[in-house]
């Protein structure tokens, strides 16, 4: 489907009596390996390719999708969008699309023709060498998923909007099952990556491997308030979840962000940092444009504790009269697009592990565990899937049926040192942190 034939649908549109159309369209393919019980279980190859279209007359919104990319669909797809728009009530904080942009960055190492065209099997091959990297130490059960992507997306509107990027990604994820004694404990490890030469499959199955194995003999705590460390991935998790509900403009729409009415002032400590960096090169969220084809930017969300900015959309920005920050993401081709956090960069703080576990009396160290606020509240209750205990500065025993309860607002006050290790997984970078202060608990 070439760009002439989108024109013509958008003219077809608003002869029709759209006011503004929108078409995000995506072409590509994937192919998905399974693995159950450390055996390749199922490969399959599957298109998706398809074009979503948003139309507005009278700011009612209507929407239509397809998996067929023809002319004659095209056609008649803007007809149902247009004919929807016109009986959808309006949405009076609806403005207006993007106006067209003239500059957008340049970002590289989103796609590798590697990837594009990896032979027949070669994606099984990888997930056999993540099998045999789990089973060579440990005796484990191997389960997961291998995932190869390749997709252009582009976007027009008909304001003048027109763009386009290519993009690849290589995925796999390990889930390792490790018994001793009638003992069981499961953990898990993954890469998400855009180039080939940086995927390690190997390393994802030792590391599974290993992290279950280590979990064995797993002990229930006696209940109190103590010290909690989250390493390097914990903490990207747990500040994704708070900032991307904390400082999103849907959210202040709604009067349901965290740090409503908050910017420019300390929420966290000193040390803390944080960017949101899309343009960060072979970042595994990185892109040109978000899904409104608004070119994205690198924005600090967090400067020495301070609350910066909320981060937008098109719909958000005009709403609330503040910049679009380009962060309009959409769940699926049909989706709306919504503000949504792209790839975290947290600034290293000056701790070393060692200092932060050893200065620990007593307190609990999380591995992979995100302290994600409940839906809608501020509060956080979270199950620890991978937890040890910490008892004068050592680490002794890992956990089981161990809950973390605390707030969003006393999790971030509570922060009292930011580790100077930084970990950096395809443009996801975070330290290691400590929170002085939350109700640990196991159950009785």
């Amino acid at each position: 489907m070439d760009s002439r034939q989108i024109h013509e649908a958008i003219n077809f549109g608003l002869k029709r009596g759209a006011d503004q159309l929108e078409f995000f369209i995506l072409h590509g393919n994937s192919e998905t390996v399974q693995i159950e019980k450390s055996a390749i279980n199922a490969s399959e190859n599957k298109s998706i390719s398809g074009m979503g279209i948003r139309a507005y007359t009278k700011k009612g919104l209507g929407i239509a999708t397809t998996t067929l990319l023809t002319e004659r669909s095209l056609k008649e797809l803007t007809k149902k969008a247009v004919k929807l728009s016109k009986i959808a009530p309006p949405d009076e904080l609806f403005k207006s699309l993007p106006d067209p942009f003239t500059v957008y960055p340049k970002v590289n190492g989103l796609y590798d023709k590697t990837i594009t065209n990896f032979p027949d099997g070669h994606l099984t091959d990888l997930a056999i060498e993540a099998i045999d990297a789990g089973l060579e130490k440990h005796n484990v059960i191997i389960s997961g998923t291998f995932e190869r992507e390749v997709v252009e997306e582009s976007i027009y509107n008909s304001l003048g909007l027109e763009v386009n990027q290519k993009a690849t990604a290589l995925a796999g994820v390990i889930y390792a099952k490790a018994e001793r004694s009638g003992d069981i404990a499961t953990s898990w490890d993954y890469q998400r990556i855009r180039e080939a030469a940086t995927f390690n499959p190997a390393e994802i199955g030792s590391n599974a491997a290993k992290n279950a194995v280590s979990l064995l003999g797993a002990k229930k705590v006696k209940s109190e308030e103590m010290t909690v460390i989250l390493d390097q991935r914990s903490t990207q998790d747990t500040f994704l979840t708070i900032f991307g509900t904390g400082l999103n403009a849907y959210e202040v729409l709604l009067k349901t962000a965290f740090f409503i009415d908050r910017l420019g002032q300390k929420i966290t400590h000193e040390q803390i940092t944080v960017h949101d960096n899309p343009l960060y090169p072979g970042g595994s969220a990185s892109a040109i444009f978000d899904d409104e084809g608004v070119p994205h930017q690198k924005i600090t969300l967090i400067k020495k504790g301070i609350a910066i900015a909320y981060f937008s959309n098109s719909y958000t920005a005009n709403a609330l009269n503040i910049p679009n920050t380009a962060h309009a993401t959409k769940s699926s081709l049909g989706g709306i697009p919504y503000p949504d956090l792209n790839q975290l960069q947290i600034k290293a703080g000056d701790w070393s592990s060692e200092e932060l576990i050893r200065e620990t009396k007593k307190g609990i160290y999380l591995k992979d565990t995100s302290l994600e606020p409940t839906t809608g509240s501020p509060n956080i209750s979270i199950l620890v899937d991978q937890g040890f205990l910490i008892e004068k500065g050592e680490i002794t025993h890992p956990l089981k049926e161990t809950m973390v309860g605390t707030n969003v607002f006393s999790l971030l006050k509570n922060v009292d040192a930011v580790g100077k290790e930084l970990l950096n997984e395809a443009g996801s970078i975070a330290p290691m942190i400590r929170i002085s202060k939350a109700m640990v608990s196991s159950e009785e």
